[in-house]
């Protein structure tokens, strides 16, 4: 068993603990999907497997250049909804 990696053990400077998180569950389903694909029982958990992936460099986090970045995205009049017209309204009988 190897031992648990510590987060900065992970990331390099200037890398998200979001990317990671969501990187390593990415891996974790790869893992779990593929034992289930290969009728295969895991004597270990998909996430800890994904997490010695990352930690061995077999993974690698690859972050876009905009993360972190906050869009500023403006509602068009296609993206709004009419409130007024409500289908969770119930009909008396």
């Amino acid at each position: 068993m190897m031992h648990r990696p510590s987060v900065p053990e992970l990331l390099k400077p200037g890398q998200s603990y979001y990317s990671l998180v969501v990187a390593v569950a990415k891996r974790a389903r790869e893992i779990a999907q593929d034992a289930d694909d290969n009728h295969t029982i895991l004597l270990e958990k998909p996430v800890q497997l994904a997490v010695e992936d990352f930690a061995k460099g077999r993974c690698k986090l690859v972050e876009s250049d905009d993360i972190g970045v906050i869009h500023d995205r403006r509602i068009s009049s296609m993206d709004a909804t009419d409130l007024s017209d409500t289908d969770g309204e119930l009909d008396e009988e």
